[in-house]
């Protein structure tokens, strides 16, 4: 086998995911289980749980700042674009006098 030099990058699984997974342990199914049905190891469920268990319903609020933070981007781009065109349309009516 050949080395690259390169860890094998993490799977990130999605918020949905990780919720669905607690839900099945919390009604019963055993956490080994659910692991081999997910494809994640059972070490990584015991972090979303114990996150879960700390923030509850705060934790399915990931999503949302995601959201309000490409909002926030796309407005600054916006405005940055607006006083660009401020700055030009000054030149162009100074220029005209």
């Amino acid at each position: 086998m050949i080395d690259t030099g390169t860890k094998p990058k993490r799977k990130v699984y999605s918020s949905r995911v990780k919720f669905q997974a607690v839900l099945e342990v919390i009604k019963g199914k055993s956490v080994g289980e659910i692991a081999r049905a997910y494809g994640f190891h059972p070490t990584m469920f015991s972090k979303w749980r114990r996150k879960f268990e700390e923030q509850g319903y705060q934790v399915f609020d990931e999503g949302k700042k995601d959201e309000s933070k490409n909002k926030i981007d796309e407005l600054t781009r916006l405005i940055g674009k607006k006083e660009v065109e401020i700055e030009l349309l000054k030149k162009f009516v100074g220029s005209g006098d």
